[in-house]
């Protein structure tokens, strides 16, 4: 069953009961009420027609002998003068005096077994023919007569009234839920609404409708859930798009890596078949080795990259303090004949300083950019550190031929190259700004570049300084 059907109905059922148990108090209490003034009234009607039955016999005793016939004739006067149904029963003779009323002489009361005393009142609402009568009885001594007096009430115009004030309230009853259950109706479509465009748009989303989204109108929990929604929308979003990105990374990194090794394995296969297959020349012999020995080193260098970059990821390394004078003292004897080979002028200064750091991981990073400096075309390459504050500031920075502005946000991506034909000549794969970039992270900073083609290119990694400098 639908949350709609579900609302509507629990309401109907809810709006039926109330108005049925309002309609029933409403009516049993007006009833009791009318009755209860009813009871009142003939109460003390029979008392003052006691009273005067009694004043009358007394004053007729008085006078004379009291006969049983003056008493009758003392009872049809008062039930003359007060307009009212009586019945006058004689106690000791067992007979009745006197009827006037709708049963006649018949004992009107459902339990005849009640012994009446002197001031002893009883009464009791009686059906008969599809009418009500309030019956009330007492006895009294008077005279020397015991006298059992019945007198009659027609009430049935007060149930009547009843009768007529339920159907009343049955009117008001199918009017009011005739018109709740449109306005539940229309209440309940909206306020489902939102939760059915709720799950429309999670049949959308599922469906691959990423950007499908909600828009929030009312301000109550339906409208929180619909935010909630979004915000999990657009989270969901960012997460599967992250998916789709590290997925198509994944997938170019396959691509490439099959491609780097598919160049040099050629290169490879085809010079050895020529030595294999051919008689070659020493100087020709000497070539293809030649050949041979350089894409040796690609694939070696290759492997050696990827070795190292999966090892970051399943590692963890332990940071030590370090002097940073030292550092590059150590980074200047391992590079320096390097850039005297290649004729650039290679420059180094530094602020004494503490870092943490994992020291071959690092050195490694530095090497690699160093490397890419010294091949990038420069006469000139300067690695500075500096102190600012809590922080030690390194930087590489060289005036070779720089890294087109389109190009300068990939060159972290593995195996991406700017100049493919020169990398490849340089034995290089396209790995080592990506293996730098994450011995940066492991050191919590990165690697950030700047570049102008035909300018330079600068890099800088910010590290955060020991709180106390070991002396």
């Amino acid at each position: 069953m639908r949350f709609f059907t579900k609302l509507f109905l629990c309401t109907i059922v809810l709006m039926t009961m109330a108005l049925s148990l309002a309609e029933y108090y409403t009516v049993s209490l007006s009833l009791e009420s009318a009755v209860g003034h009813q009871v009142e009234n003939g109460l003390e009607q029979h008392q003052l027609i006691t009273y005067a039955i009694r004043s009358g016999m007394f004053n007729a005793s008085m006078e004379d002998d009291l006969q049983e016939e003056t008493v009758k004739d003392i009872v049809i006067q008062t039930s003359e003068a007060m307009s009212v149904q009586l019945q006058v029963y004689n106690l000791e003779t067992k007979e009745i005096i006197y009827s006037n009323s709708y049963f006649g002489n018949q004992d009107v009361f459902s339990n005849t077994n009640i012994e009446l005393t002197e001031g002893y009142i009883t009464y009791e609402l009686l059906e008969q023919e599809q009418m009500c009568f309030l019956c009330v009885k007492s006895s009294f001594l008077q005279s020397g007569y015991t006298l059992e007096l019945l007198t009659i009430w027609n009430v049935t115009k007060i149930f009547e009234e009843t009768s007529m004030l339920q159907i009343q309230y049955q009117k008001i009853f199918f009017v009011v839920m005739f018109v709740a259950a449109l306005l539940m109706f229309v209440f309940s479509w909206i306020l489902t609404r939102p939760i059915k465009r709720l799950t429309e748009a999670s049949e959308k989303f599922a469906k691959g409708e990423y950007s499908c989204r909600i828009d929030t109108v009312t301000k109550d929990e339906i409208g929180d859930l619909a935010k909630t929604y979004n915000q999990m929308a657009d989270a969901l979003e960012e997460k599967i798009h992250a998916l789709e990105f590290t997925v198509q990374k994944q997938e170019d990194f396959v691509a490439n890596f099959a491609h780097e090794l598919k160049t040099p394995m050629t290169s490879i296969i085809g010079y050895a078949d020529i030595l294999y297959q051919k008689e070659l020349s020493f100087l020709e012999v000497q070539k293809a080795a030649g050949y041979i020995v350089n894409e040796g080193m690609r694939l070696e260098a290759l492997s050696f990259k990827l070795l190292q970059m999966i090892t970051l990821e399943k590692m963890d390394f332990l940071l030590e303090e370090t002097d940073m004078h030292l550092f590059f003292q150590d980074i200047e004897s391992s590079i320096s004949v390097t850039a005297q080979n290649r004729n650039i002028l290679l420059k180094f200064s530094c602020e004494k300083a503490f870092v943490r750091l994992e020291y071959d991981l690092f050195k490694t990073m530095i090497l690699n950019l160093l490397d890419n400096a010294l091949k990038s075309g420069a006469d000139k390459v300067e690695l500075k550190g500096i102190q600012s504050k809590n922080q030690y500031i390194i930087s590489i920075k060289d005036n070779g031929r720089g890294i087109p502005k389109n190009q300068l946000e990939r060159i972290k991506e593995p195996f991406y190259m700017v100049d493919k034909s020169r990398a490849r000549k340089e034995n290089g794969a396209g790995l080592g700004l990506a293996l730098c970039e994450k011995i940066a992270i492991l050191h919590n900073t990165k690697c950030v570049y700047e570049s102008k083609e035909h300018i330079g290119t600068t890099v800088t990694v910010h590290l955060n300084i020991c709180d106390e400098e070991i002396m």
